[in-house]
């Protein structure tokens, strides 16, 4: 596999020397072609060099790395996002499915994130990852969500989704106006991203959008009819908790 150029963004030398040591050792197909300890000074760095790869830092001082990639209007690079905070950033990047590794750095999440971003070089994927990202960091209210399918990359934006039905360690999604989708990811990882926008668990293998919820119905246990007719079935250990968000919502 042909060596892949890239650049380090991070305000902290510490933080440079050893995401800079863990690559030279253990990940030998990447070829550092430069460090910038600031948005203004990785600019001119990136046009200098014109990079495949970016590992950036999302905070630094002056501006983050959010708007370092608003400087760009056509992206011919990849990005692995290094941050040390887990919080609202992080949010935007797994629902742009990006790639991130938390600090301190750990070497299989290090390892992994590239070998996964140097197949998308190496295949010529398209950089709409990054496009999504910088739309859900502006838009946090209203994301869209990148659905990883067999041959590509579906964003799509949740409030869309009328519910996730989970099987096994994939999950079936129904939307408004498409065909589903089957995802390679569990419920309970689509439960955590999706919980901030009115989404609950109904049933052990089901996960609704509670403003897709058109009806209560109180026989058999207690059912959801959903907006595109679907009905849902209610498990007695989440009835009380169910009703009592479609009470407060509604």
């Amino acid at each position: 596999m042909s060596p892949i150029t890239a650049i380090l963004i991070d305000d902290e030398k510490s933080g440079r020397e050893n995401l800079s040591g863990l690559l030279h050792t253990h990940c030998p197909q990447i070829d550092l072609a430069g460090e910038a300890t600031s948005v203004a000074s990785a600019i001119p760095l990136i046009e200098r060099t014109n990079p495949q790869l970016i590992f950036l830092d999302i905070e630094m001082p002056g501006a983050n790395g959010f708007q370092l990639l608003e400087h760009f209007q056509n992206f011919t690079f990849e990005v692995i996002f290094v941050t040390a905070y887990d919080n609202y950033a992080i949010k935007a990047i797994r629902f742009s499915a990006a790639d991130y590794i938390l600090k301190p750095i750990n070497l299989n999440e290090l390892t992994q994130a590239v070998h996964k971003v140097s197949e998308r070089i190496h295949q010529k994927r398209s950089a709409e990852q990054i496009n999504q990202l910088r739309y859900n960091s502006q838009h946090p209210q209203n994301p869209r969500i990148g659905l990883p399918t067999a041959d590509r990359i579906e964003f799509i934006e949740v409030k869309s989704i009328i519910r996730c039905q989970g099987e096994s360690n994939y999950t079936h999604l129904f939307f408004e106006n498409r065909k589903p989708l089957l995802v390679a990811k569990t419920l309970v990882e689509f439960e955590e991203l999706l919980k901030e926008y009115h989404f609950i668990r109904a049933h052990k293998t089901h996960l609704v959008n509670l403003n897709h919820v058109q009806s209560y119905l109180k026989n058999d246990g207690g059912r959801l009819l959903m907006s595109n007719g679907d009905i849902i079935q209610i498990s007695r250990r989440r009835k009380e908790t169910v009703t009592q968000e479609l009470m407060r919502r509604f």
